[in-house]
């Protein structure tokens, strides 16, 4: 969701007039004659150096207050935008997203590099709040209490020519002691669904060939009924995802992220007969022990998870599995790690993210005692990562000599007789092939792999 809302950023921006610039530009790479000597000789060579070029006027950042890692990063680079402002009192540093939700007008109170603060439901505005910090040199925010932080808009401006992410709902209304979430994009709303797919349509037109849908809680989309065109009613996600597969064109969908409560039956039959959806499901679990599970209050078991999983699998049998994993949660004995062991093991996951937890602020477990050491969390979550990295090895393995439906996104800059494409189960993959074969799905034998990318080569 950030990466999107950066986008319509970045194309509001450049709308407004502003150029958009990467921190690489703000170098120039100047050579330089330096002398030697090399095993007695004299010598000359040219040697590149940086040389400051043209430094930025603005500097927005995007945050993300899911993790403490996360905000913790933002601190330390507003520490360093204040010791550059010192030499450039007229630079503007401004903040987006999450952290602006979460800590709202105290961020001014403790950095007072800020100049400028824009809540996820107001990005749009930004050019407007730019030439407000301008006119009067004083610090402004725009942070919008309710509504949906969601912008469809022709201005957006993507990173690919042939991937768009496109929100559909945003909020949760699940009640995840650990998670931050619902403060910082409030509850769930969703967009209507003939908004979905005309916009998706729109997407379409322009090239696109891989939709990711969006939402915190993606599954529970709620819409509006789906009118015109010939369309179906579009009220849940499954009858969305159903509209959607319905468009003209060759493309297809993926989504991010799940909650298990919301995955249901419908869903995965509706992804079992459209081959237009990814074979990709990222569905967290947080924790192997029930009694963990509870106390975030994740609103299912294991052996219910597990269930879902297995029906899953029956119905889609080659969908890849990815997960989430929080290690170290208040009150997690060695005996529930031990669960979550026996969960990676058991489901044997294409991939999971684990991390350490860390308490967020105002959340229902921040007022729990963080009682698992900090040495302890770091061991477990070393030893889940390298047993999710056998799992992860060991599916990866079992797909060698498959063929699979890929999307070519490019060629490999290392080598550009290859080109790298996206398997249908989201997978990497490198082979052999023409440039014109860019932008276009073609099926592809698996090999070999070489740390986690498929290495493979075209089938008839």
């Amino acid at each position: 969701m950030n990466a999107y809302d950066s986008e319509v950023a970045e194309g509001t921006l450049r709308a407004a007039g502003y150029e958009v610039m990467s921190e690489g530009d703000a170098v120039e790479r100047k050579s330089q004659k330096v002398k030697g000597e090399k095993r007695g000789q004299a010598y000359e060579q040219n040697e590149l150096l940086p040389v400051p070029f043209f430094a930025p006027d603005i500097i927005l950042m995007n945050t993300c207050s899911v993790r403490e890692h996360a905000e913790e990063r933002v601190i330390g680079r507003l520490g360093m935008l204040g010791k550059l402002k010192r030499t450039n009192p007229d630079l503007i540093v401004g903040l987006m997203g999450c952290m602006v939700e979460e800590h709202r007008e105290k961020l001014f109170k403790r950095f007072p590099v800020l100049d400028l603060m824009v809540g996820t439901r107001n990005i749009k505005q930004l050019p407007n709040l730019i030439e407000q910090v301008i006119k009067t040199r004083k610090q402004v925010a725009q942070i919008k209490q309710d509504g949906i932080s969601i912008e469809y808009t022709e201005l957006i401006s993507r990173k690919s020519k042939f991937h768009a992410w496109l929100p559909i709902m945003t909020g949760c209304n699940k009640k995840c002691t650990f998670c931050v979430v619902p403060k910082t994009r409030g509850t769930e709303i969703s967009m209507p669904a003939d908004e979905v797919v005309r916009e998706a349509g729109r997407l379409i037109r322009e090239g696109v060939k891989w939709i990711t849908l969006l939402g915190q809680n993606v599954n529970s989309y709620k819409g509006d009924v789906c009118v015109g065109a010939g369309l179906k009613p579009a009220s849940t996600f499954s009858e969305l995802l159903e509209s959607l597969c319905h468009l003209d064109g060759d493309f297809r969908i993926s989504f991010i992220t799940s909650h298990p409560h919301d995955a249901t039956e419908e869903l995965f039959r509706v992804i079992a007969k459209n081959p237009k959806i990814s074979r990709h499901f990222h569905l967290p679990l947080q924790s192997g022990s029930d009694q963990i599970l509870k106390r975030m209050g994740r609103q299912h078991t294991y052996p219910e998870y597990k269930r879902k999983v297995d029906r899953l699998r029956e119905l889609v049998p080659d969908i890849a599995i990815t997960t989430d994993i929080i290690t170290g949660f208040p009150g997690e004995a060695e005996e529930d790690y031990q669960a979550t062991v026996n969960a990676l093991k058991e489901i044997c996951f294409d991939g999971a993210f684990i991390f350490k937890y860390s308490a967020r602020p105002e959340t229902p477990a921040a007022k729990l005692k963080d009682d698992v050491p900090f040495a302890v969390k770091n061991q477990r979550n070393h030893e889940l990562l390298k047993i999710q990295k056998q799992m992860t090895d060991d599916n990866n393995q079992k797909r060698i000599g498959k063929v699979s439906e890929v999307f070519v996104e490019g060629l490999n800059e290392r080598n550009p007789k290859q080109v790298i494409g996206c398997s249908i189960h989201e997978k990497k993959v490198v082979f052999f092939g023409d440039r014109l074969l860019v932008g276009a799905f073609c099926f592809v034998r698996f090999n070999e792999i070489k740390h986690e990318t498929f290495i493979g080569e075209t089938t008839k």
